[in-house]
């Protein structure tokens, strides 16, 4: 399916300025001042390029193919350094000319009126199973490491980043595109970036996002024109799904990112939240024997080098005994 540009209003304007060079550098009174401009005008942001290359694509796919064989079959993009040079007087270029001036106004009709469309950006799905974790570097630069148990669906638009996050813990790192917002589903809510980084995780229905560096705005899904709330680097924003509010607090940012570098930190969590973590670090699900078992406070750090080894560990912290059954790991209350 094809998007109107009317949709994406930046694509549209960016698509707007490409048809307009088009159309001015194909005229025999362009002057090398022009294809100098048009070279900055390329070079300002990869969404220019993008935008004339769809452009060229479009009008060799028209019935002036014959005319861009002159070029070698190669677009204006690709042989703008030939014809810069100046070589003018090719007869591929006079003929190429006559060609590009005759559509190009109409291109700009079209993109005017709305018909100029934006290919949907593909999907691509990042996964772990349980006791993997994953390092991943997206197509604009952006880095993402994926806890244990996790699963996040990419799609980088010309204008736009979209995640779907589901059951999932990660750090992002955006790469800084002010021209392309970096957008998260999580929940019931929306996560809004351009450049920064920080840990968000999606488990059940609770949205943990802890910020490490720049700004991050969270508003709920499906209300681009809410007011947003805006956490910063040393703040935590916690959310239950369902809920109209959140909660902002100051951060611990160690613990959050903690993770990462093998390790989890508890201060006075329940004993619950202790078992699910461990069921996603390690291949045997863990599980509370009883409620008031699930309710029990932990306080501690647990290095997940190895299961026996964190299991010991749990013991010595808490007053608990481990029980290893066929379906997996049962916490008894001491």
């Amino acid at each position: 399916m094809m998007s109107r540009s009317e949709d994406f209003p930046e694509a549209g304007w960016i698509a707007e300025e490409a048809a307009s060079w088009f159309a001015r550098l194909q005229g025999e009174a362009a002057t090398g001042d022009d294809w100098l401009a048009f070279e900055r005008w390329l070079q300002a942001s990869p969404a220019h390029a993008r935008a004339y290359e769809r452009l060229e694509a479009l009008w060799i796919d028209l019935d002036y193919a014959p005319v861009a064989r002159d070029l070698g079959g190669r677009p204006l993009l690709a042989a703008r350094g030939r014809l810069v040079g100046g070589a003018v007087g090719n007869p591929g270029r006079r003929a190429w000319l006559a060609a590009g001036a005759a559509i190009a106004a109409g291109l700009v009709a079209a993109v005017g009126i709305g018909l100029w469309t934006a290919p949907r950006a593909a999907s691509q799905t990042y996964q772990t199973a349980a006791g993997q974790t994953r390092q991943v570097v997206l197509a604009d630069g952006t880095r993402v490491q994926l806890n244990a148990a996790s699963k996040i669906t990419v799609s980088l638009g010309l204008d736009t980043r979209r995640v779907q996050m589901d059951d999932a813990e990660a750090v992002f790192d955006v790469a800084h595109d002010a021209a392309r917002p970096f957008l998260i589903a999580v929940g019931d809510r929306q996560v809004r970036v351009v450049g920064t980084e920080f840990n968000l995780r999606h488990r059940a229905d609770k949205v943990a996002l802890t910020v490490r560096r720049g700004v991050v705005e969270v508003r709920p899904a499906g209300a681009p024109q809410a007011q947003p709330t805006r956490v910063t680097v040393g703040q935590q924003l916690t959310h239950t799904d369902g809920q109209s509010g959140s909660i902002l607090k100051v951060s611990d940012s160690v613990a959050a990112f903690a993770w990462t570098s093998g390790q989890l930190i508890y201060r006075d969590q329940p004993l619950a939240d202790v078992a699910a973590d461990l069921s996603r670090r390690f291949a045997a699900p863990v599980r509370t024997a009883d409620a008031q078992t699930a309710t029990l406070r932990f306080s501690g750090v647990l290095v997940t080098d190895s299961e026996s080894d964190v299991l010991r560990r749990l013991q010595a912290f808490a007053p608990l005994r481990v029980e290893r059954t066929a379906d997996g790991i049962v916490l008894h209350r001491r």
